[in-house]
């Protein structure tokens, strides 16, 4: 019997390097991989952390500690040095609209509904508009058609007593004239006149003919009137008074051409102007000043 040969399998062959240095070179690109991304975790690690380190975390508020901030310390405002023998007082200019109520005033010749109460109460409230514009404090004795007394003589003393009441800087009291026609040539009669009357002093060398002479002059030069003249006469607004008072005679009802420029609202505007620009000059004249946004003058001070 033959037997036959025993075979012997062989093993399987063995995955064997063909190329070393390719093999070597693949296996450093790989660590090199794995180990840049290693170093790209740990620096990502550590910027979040970096982070973290700089975000504040909320305090509990009780230990917050607020520092208080000063508050300036205001400048004491100059104290007024008001010299021997005199009085701080505000400045109050009283105007006063003639007549009113059941005293008309002079009445037109030439119109029996137009009365110099109704003129004069006009440029009167034109007169303390303008003063207030400028910042000069001013009050009306009159701000209507009404009287204050059905005595004349009562009356016009409680327009004095306004003034003096209120301790009024200066006071000007507004009319319109007249002449009676009966007499010859009364008609042609025309012009503005300013009266005063010298009291005893009240500003240091400032007198009512001086207050009467800066108003007068500013009227002209606003409305071109006829000037007749700056008059002395011992009025009862102007007696009675207790500051440089003057009483304006604004123009002649009797006249025709007066009688048009009392009718002219442009006549009235001018000579309320005229006023205000005069009384803004005495004020001057006598040392008003300016003190923490008021103006005030110096008077000399009453035994």
């Amino acid at each position: 019997m033959n037997i036959p040969p025993v075979r012997h399998r062989r093993p399987a062959p063995r995955y064997r390097l063909v190329n070393t240095t390719r093999f070597i070179a693949v296996l450093l690109v790989f660590f090199l991989a794995i180990t840049a991304i290693i170093i790209a975790g740990a620096t990502a690690n550590n910027n979040n952390n970096n982070n973290n380190d700089n975000v504040e975390e909320p305090s509990d508020e009780s230990s917050v500690v607020v520092t208080p901030v000063a508050t300036p310390t205001p400048e004491p405002t100059p104290a007024i040095e008001i010299p021997e023998g005199k009085t701080m007082e505000p400045v109050l200019v009283v105007v006063d609209a003639g007549h009113g109520g059941r005293d008309p005033g002079t009445i037109s010749p030439y119109d029996d509904t137009f009365f110099e109460k109704d003129v004069v109460l006009d440029i009167a409230k034109r007169v303390e508009k303008y003063l207030k514009d400028k910042g000069i404090n001013a009050m009306l004795t009159r701000d209507g058609d009404y009287h204050f007394n059905d005595s004349i003589d009562k009356d016009l003393l409680e327009r004095a007593d306004i003034a003096n009441r209120n301790n009024a800087s200066l006071f000007v009291s507004i009319h319109v004239n007249a002449y009676d026609l009966k007499f010859k040539g009364a008609a042609a009669v025309n012009g503005m006149e300013v009266y005063y009357l010298n009291k005893d002093t009240v500003y240091t060398d400032f007198t009512d003919e001086r207050y009467a002479e800066i108003v007068a002059n500013k009227i002209i030069e606003f409305t071109g009137i006829k000037f007749n003249g700056i008059k002395s006469r011992g009025l009862s607004v102007l007696r009675n008074t207790h500051m440089p008072a003057i009483l304006v005679e604004t123009a002649y009802i009797t006249n025709k051409e007066d009688h048009a420029r009392l009718k002219s609202n442009d006549f009235r505007d001018k000579t309320a102007k005229g006023i205000v620009d005069g009384i803004e000059l005495v004020l001057d004249e006598i040392g008003a000043f300016e003190h923490q946004g008021e103006l005030y003058v110096f008077k000399e001070a009453g035994e």
